[in-house]
């Protein structure tokens, strides 16, 4: 009787390596830094399937699972169904969303001045395109023969021409496989100089950027993504990843490239890639830049990649747009691409080369960031004189 326990308990042994071998060849720590799921946070799909989906309940996915809050926003994604479609330019549906929030929130009028602006218009995402007068310099649809491999999509703002120039003489330069837009709001602002003749100009000369005509603050941030998913669907829909980045990042892309063409087919599918922030909770102090009150929102954000530079895959352009529709507006636009992407049932995968939120006191040295993917905020000198000490093959390290 005692062989055939020996023998049992050697093919179960032989069994449990074989397996531990096979996790480990599957899924290299070295392409993507697992993570611990937020509290609350139902279960991203499996290893082996990375397809969105949107039920018709989006509760449970959001985590809303136990008692309701009675904050604004926890109450208004409950009944929520679609966002109204009601055209931006007009009064319709889309600001009697706004205008209903200011009259359901009780103490709204002690919310800070542009999270009052964001609230009144958060559902009108409908905008035009803001074309220089005389025509000329509009970004081209991706063509046939030319679709991009990575789409580098930069946030930027009107008067931000430095900023913008430094990308283009660096990581944005012209490369087999790769397309740089910059994204910004109308170049009038809000009480500020007109830069139409400036940006005209620009657009003019380098026909890379896509300008709508919303004002470009801080709490519109999301505009630019669900209108850069709107432009994809109609001019570049084959794209096969889209980098989400500010116009103060430092790019590698050559070693950006690299990783992305190293990832396991199932895996680039869903991509959501990153600086990964997972637990965190709004911030209750005001005056804060990222104040939340509680009159607002209760609960934990979603695990999110930072927006100071993430990659998605571009097959889930749409798919965002449609969750979007049915995800209750939200002023910060990481934790809203957060929620999309939970609400789809994708979750973020974090990166160790992602740093997007360098120290002002440590200097972006050659031999620090050559192991990275995307460091950031730097000054457009910092980043160019950067640039050129990579690109020396002598540098040492």
């Amino acid at each position: 009787m005692r062989c055939p326990k020996c023998l049992l308990c050697l093919s179960a042994l032989l069994t449990l390596l074989g397996l531990k071998v096979y996790i480990e060849w599957a899924y290299d720590p070295r392409l993507s830094k697992a993570y611990p799921g937020p509290r609350g946070t139902p279960p991203g799909p499996t290893p082996a399937n990375f397809e969105p989906t949107l039920p018709a309940n989006l509760s449970a996915r959001l985590g809303q699972t136990g008692p309701l809050p009675s904050a604004y926003w926890n109450q208004q994604q409950w009944q929520l169904g679609t966002l109204p479609s009601g055209d931006s330019t007009e009064a319709g549906d889309c600001r009697a969303w706004g205008a209903a929030a200011a009259n359901d929130i009780p103490d709204f009028d002690s919310y800070p001045e542009d999270l009052r602006h964001f609230l009144l218009s958060a559902a009108c995402r409908t905008f035009p395109q803001w074309l220089p007068v005389g025509g000329g310099g509009q970004v081209a649809s991706c063509s046939a023969t030319d679709v991009p491999y990575l789409l580098l999509a930069v946030k930027s703002e009107p008067g931000r021409f430095a900023e913008r120039q430094a990308v283009r003489e660096t990581w944005g330069r012209p490369a087999p496989g790769i397309r740089l837009l910059f994204l910004l709001g109308s170049p009038l602002g809000r009480g500020g100089p007109d830069l139409s003749s400036l940006v005209a100009w620009e657009s003019h000369r380098y026909s890379d950027l896509l300008l709508w005509d919303f004002f470009d603050v801080p709490f519109n941030q999301t505009l630019k993504d669900l209108l850069l998913f709107a432009w994809l669907g109609h001019h570049c829909p084959d794209v096969t990843f889209v980098l989400h980045a500010q116009d103060d990042a430092f790019v590698r892309t050559p070693a950006l490239l690299e990783h992305l063409r190293g990832l396991p087919p199932v895996w680039a599918r869903g991509l959501y890639l990153g600086e990964v922030f997972t637990q965190a909770k709004p911030l209750r102090k005001p005056g804060g830049p990222f104040y939340v009150p509680e009159t607002f929102f209760e609960g934990e954000y979603p695990a999110y990649a930072s927006g100071g530079g993430y990659i998605i895959a571009g097959r889930l352009a749409p798919w965002l747009l449609q969750a979007a529709a049915r995800v209750a507006p939200f002023p910060f636009n990481d934790v809203y691409t957060g929620l999309c992407f939970r609400a789809l049932g994708l979750v973020p995968r974090a990166h160790p080369g992602f740093h997007t939120a360098w120290p002002a006191d440590r200097t972006a040295e050659p031999c620090a960031v050559r192991d990275l993917l995307l460091v950031r905020p730097l000054s457009p000198q910092d980043r160019i004189r950067l640039w050129k000490h990579l690109q020396d093959p002598q540098l040492q390290c």
